[in-house]
């Protein structure tokens, strides 16, 4: 898909023009063949020609030595034209790079929303339930507005992650230029066995990191290009052979002189024009010099701040599990007492909360630690090769329903509550209310990042 961005058609095209540019050195110390028409005026000659408008004229000429000054030429032009290969690739990490970015935005926004669908229900539910109580006990009317309080809370919080979530693949769509949709996780590059052992091992991979390649070229080109402005005063000798058509008694004799001449040239003085060049070119090659060093270290340092980062984020991983699975038993137990008048509704309401809360960063963390095996791989150049290798990996399918918590039925079973006077013919409240409760929640609405037509199943490797 990103092989049709525009960064990365500029720069294959500007690799394209710089194989063209190492051509046009080769040709610099080659045969050159003119033809033309000149006019030539003769004066203080007795050579018998005469005066004449239309001259054809034929000449050859080429330069036997010029001091390595071509050869200068040609190298710089192949390292340069070396930087435009490892520039496209580059231009083509960055671009994976944004990929990813967006792509981790749009998965982490839509699990965590899941999450928060699985909230709203359980308030939604909960109110109902509190209604139901209420309809029996109107004391307790009060509690539906702290149940709604939250649920809206909750559904604030909901608009906006969609919105981010939408915002992430709308840029998403706009960088390929395709529809698609968000159907599959990142894939674990550990579990894959895709992914360095050691930062040993990284860092050896990242000296074929495609800047730092581009950076040493861009050295290369520099140096040669100062090579060349260094022999400014260095002579050159040429050889030329010209046949001219000179004019004798009013005829023209086609190609009748020849004329072979060996030449050297030297400038003695240019205006300062070629110290100064090659002044210049003397410090655009310190600079290379130094911006080489400067990728390096950035290079190095984004790489092992990623590394850092992933094992705190395989052990904040492994806490936020035990977290929440402790609320979960929180909650378990929160509800349980609610239901037999032992716990206020607040409890409850909090006990909900940091549940899902906890499952939220759940969510986002185990996203998050995937990503940064993917953003080490980026920061190692590697995403282009490893879409190369392998066309196509496989990866979870992302899952909308997280497993939502269910009532327990058997706290339920020894609610005992007595019941109120019923002055409605015909009807139990205190049994519609327990019907109430055991009802499970409705269906939460689907996402909507998967409503796009396209799948992007192996992604970035289609």
């Amino acid at each position: 898909m990103a092989d049709n961005h525009p960064a990365i058609l500029s720069a294959e095209n500007s690799a394209s023009a710089a194989l063209s540019d190492i051509d046009q050195a080769k040709a610099a110390n080659s045969l050159k063949v003119s033809a033309g028409v000149s006019a030539v005026g003769y004066a203080g000659q007795s050579s018998g020609y005469e005066n004449t408008l239309f001259s054809p004229h034929v000449s050859a000429s080429k330069i036997l030595y010029d001091h390595g000054r071509a050869d200068a030429a040609i190298n710089g032009r192949e390292a340069a034209y070396y930087m435009q290969q490892a520039q496209t690739i580059a231009t083509r990490e960055s671009v994976q790079k944004q990929i990813l970015t967006w792509y981790v935005t749009a998965l982490s926004d839509a699990k965590m929303g899941a999450v928060m669908d699985e909230q709203i229900k359980a308030l939604t539910d909960l109110r109902d339930r509190i209604k139901k109580i209420a309809a029996i006990d109107p004391g307790r009317a009060f509690e539906i507005n702290q149940v709604e309080a939250r649920l809206n809370s909750a559904l604030v919080s909901k608009e906006t992650r969609d919105i981010s979530g939408q915002q992430a693949w709308k840029q998403l769509s706009q960088l390929l230029q395709e529809n698609v949709s968000l159907t599959h996780e990142l894939p674990d590059l550990k579990k894959a066995g895709l992914f360095p052992a050691s930062l040993e091992q990284a860092e050896q991979l990242l000296k074929e990191h495609p800047s730092l390649a581009a950076s040493k070229f861009k050295r290369d080109e520099a140096e040669a290009t100062a090579r060349q402005a260094a022999k400014w005063n260095r002579p050159q000798w040429k050889v030329q052979l010209s046949m001219d058509s000179p004019r004798r008694n009013g005829d023209i004799e086609l190609f009748k002189t020849t004329t072979l001449q060996f030449s050297t040239d030297i400038d003695l003085f240019d205006g300062g024009s070629g110290a100064a060049n090659e002044k210049s070119q003397a410090l655009r090659l310190s600079a290379a010099d130094a911006e080489l060093e400067a990728t390096k270290r950035s290079l190095t340092q984004e790489l092992r701040q990623l590394w850092v980062s992933l094992p705190l984020r395989e052990k904040q991983l492994a806490t936020l599990e035990t977290q929440t699975a402790v609320a979960k038993k929180t909650l378990e137990a929160g509800e349980e007492q609610f239901l037999a008048g032992r716990r206020p509704l607040t409890d409850l309401i909090s006990f909900i909360s940091d549940y899902y809360a906890s499952m939220a960063s759940y969510e986002d963390n185990q996203v998050q630690y995937v990503a940064t095996q993917w953003k080490i791989m980026s920061a190692l150049g590697r995403i282009s090769k490893l879409i190369k290798d392998r066309p196509t990996l496989s990866a979870p399918v992302l899952n909308k329903n997280l497993g939502q918590y269910e009532i327990n039925k058997r706290a339920l079973n020894n609610i005992r509550r007595p019941a109120p006077v019923n002055n409605s013919a015909g009807k139990n409240p205190f049994k519609e209310s327990q019907t109430a409760i055991t009802k499970p929640a409705t269906e939460p609405g689907e996402n909507m990042l998967t409503v796009e037509n396209n799948n992007l199943r192996a992604w970035p490797w289609k």
